[in-house]
C-alpha cells in the first residue's frame, strides 16, 4: 500500500509540474505578445511624432509666408493710395 501511495504522490507531482509548465509557457507567450505590441505602439508613436514635426514645420513656414504676403499686400495698398493721390494732383493741375 505504501508503494502505491508513493506512486500516486509521484503522479500528482508530475501532473502538477506539467500544469505549472503549461501555465508558465502561456504566461511567457502572453508577455512576449505584450512586448511585441508595445514595440508596435512605440514605432507608431515615433512615426506620428515625425509627421507632427513635419506638419509643424510646414505650418510655421506657411505662417511666415502669410505674414510676408500681408506685408506685401499692405505695401501695394499704400502704393495704390499714393498712386491715386499723385494722379489726382497731376490731373488737377
Amino acid at each position: 500500500m505504501a508503494a502505491e501511495e508513493v506512486l500516486q504522490g509521484a503522479d500528482h507531482y508530475k501532473s502538477e509540474i506539467e500544469r505549472l509548465t503549461r501555465e508558465l509557457s502561456e504566461t511567457t507567450h502572453e508577455k512576449i505578445q505584450a512586448a511585441e505590441y508595445g514595440l508596435v505602439v512605440l514605432e507608431e508613436k515615433l512615426t506620428l511624432k515625425q509627421q507632427y514635426d513635419e506638419l509643424e514645420a510646414e505650418y510655421d513656414g506657411l505662417k511666415q509666408e502669410l505674414e510676408q504676403l500681408k506685408e506685401v499686400n499692405e505695401l501695394f495698398y499704400r502704393l495704390g493710395s499714393m498712386s491715386r493721390r499723385v494722379e489726382n494732383v497731376i490731373f488737377s493741375i
